[in-house]
């Protein structure tokens, strides 16, 4: 047999398993979205990441995913079907996903009562939709809002409220400063306000809360009485109020510390017995309405210990990262959603390895149902140079009109591979003619015990389940090296 025979053998191998590749790509595409094997390997994936491998955790981290599953964020990316054909669809691939999960004795992932989740979710929907969950952004405020009033009373009104009785039981005037001293609560009132509206950073205010006590100061100069021993006593008093609040750059950036809660201190609000918990308890107890709420709702977002580790890893690193305290929870999920990626990679090659095997399985099954048997293939390849030539001819003519891209022309490659299914005798199938063929071949196969058909089922199994693209490299590398070689001849 010349090289040219043998080229056109194998040209005829790769063109045969290309398109059974094709079919085979076509059932597990039809099998995954029937079953919604993406969508369901996507929550056992965010559950695997909650729970951090730990076994013992799974349910817990079933519980957290389910409920993250809830958030609008994420809840909003599993799209129902439009218009009365797409329903209908949808509603058979959900009966087929029950009544597998019933034979098979599979956990529904989606939860009670539902049947399908997003196959995809971004990593901003998870972060948002687990920050949600904690309430860490509500946590900051409240407590923010809670210290920096706190700060204003005790640092700042409290202190010259006394220095200020003090001058009007020396001088004897109860009325002494009072437009002024009303001026400065105003003005303290809008600063916290301001805050908690979110108009300005606790850095900011904290500067305004200086600010105001420097023009109190300015105010109270120009109305006292010049060179009298009790407004000079007055303004020192004042100017080392002022001085506490923020004498040097490292005073202040110890300050605002104390004031600013960071994400690593936020999350021990779901230890009890830690003082960010007794911090939002006492203000519930003060009748904050929104420390209640948010007490019960963080109740119910239980954390997974693999889960704390990791969020207080994030955390931090958050501390080292962040620019500046308001930063801290828009940092913390910017780095929620890294983590998040990096836990979707291994995801991504845990469910290749799995389409892997699915592929395997379906290749196996595609060659047995069809007999492609690849020893009889090659044997009828090699003994009837017509059905060489017209799959050489048919598989020349396929790379020619892709343009050598597959995925760019998938459509018309299928076409041309449907064409030559119906046209070309592809010694494939339970047909008299091939089962004769087969029986044949047996009597002179050497191994005992094992029919060469089921060999051959085997070896066309795994050629199928390398997939479409795989053998349509291979296609083209051969008809260009056929190609070179008529060329040359």
């Amino acid at each position: 047999m010349n090289f040219p025979v043998v080229l056109d053998i194998a040209l005829g191998l790769v063109f045969i398993f290309f398109v059974l590749s094709l079919l085979a790509s076509e059932i597990q595409e039809i099998i995954g979205t029937l079953l919604q094997w993406r969508a369901e390997h996507l929550k056992q994936s965010i559950e695997v990441l909650l729970a951090g491998n730990d076994r013992d955790k799974e349910q817990s981290a079933q519980v957290l995913a389910d409920a993250l599953y809830e958030s609008p964020w994420i809840r909003g990316l599993n799209q129902e079907a439009k218009g009365s054909i797409a329903r209908s669809f949808r509603q058979i691939s959900h009966f087929i996903g029950r009544v597998y999960r019933t034979v098979t004795g599979q956990r529904n992932v989606f939860g009670v009562g539902k049947t399908s989740g997003p196959s995809y979710i971004p990593s901003e929907a998870f972060s948002n939709s687990l920050l949600e969950r904690m309430q860490l952004g509500s946590l900051w405020q409240l407590l923010a809002d809670d210290r920096l009033t706190n700060f204003a009373r005790d640092r700042v009104l409290a202190p010259v409220t006394n220095i200020l009785s003090d001058l009007k039981a020396s001088t004897g005037n109860e009325f002494l400063l009072g437009a002024e001293f009303q001026q400065l609560e105003h003005s303290i009132r809008q600063i916290i306000e301001d805050f908690q509206g979110g108009l300005v950073s606790l850095s900011e205010s904290l500067d305004r809360l200086v600010n105001r006590l420097e023009e109190f100061a300015h105010m109270a100069a120009d109305v006292l009485p010049e060179n009298n021993p009790l407004t000079e006593t007055f303004l020192r008093r004042l100017d080392y109020i002022k001085r506490g609040l923020a004498s040097s750059a490292t005073e202040r950036a110890a300050l605002l510390s104390k004031l600013q809660p960071n994400v690593a201190h936020l999350l021990d609000v779901f230890d009890p017995n830690s003082s960010t918990y007794g911090e939002l308890n006492q203000l519930a107890q003060r009748g904050s309405g929104e420390a209640q709420a948010l007490l019960e709702r963080l109740g119910k977002a239980s954390l997974t210990p693999s889960l704390q580790a990791s969020l207080a890893a994030i955390a931090r690193k958050v501390e080292v990262t962040a620019d500046t305290a308001r930063e801290d929870v828009q940092q913390f999920g910017r780095e929620l959603e890294k983590w998040y990626d990096r836990g979707m990679e291994r995801a991504t090659g845990v469910y290749k390895r799995n389409a892997k095997a699915v592929a395997l399985m379906i290749g196996i099954g595609t060659a047995i149902s069809i007999n492609a048997d690849t020893f009889h293939i090659a044997t009828r390849l090699a003994v009837d140079p017509i059905l060489r030539n017209s799959i050489t001819q048919v598989a020349d003519q396929v790379v020619a009109d892709s343009n050598g891209d597959l995925n760019g022309n998938l459509e018309q490659v299928q076409t041309a591979v449907n064409q030559a299914l119906d046209e070309l005798p592809f010694p494939l199938g339970y047909n008299e003619t091939v089962i004769e063929q087969q029986l044949k071949a047996e009597e002179s196969w050497p191994i005992p015990f094992v029919p060469r058909r089921f060999l051959g089922w085997l070896v066309s199994g795994f050629a199928i389940s390398m997939g479409s693209t795989f053998w349509f490299n291979v296609l083209k590398k051969v008809v260009n090296v056929r190609n070179s070689g008529d060329k040359g001849s």
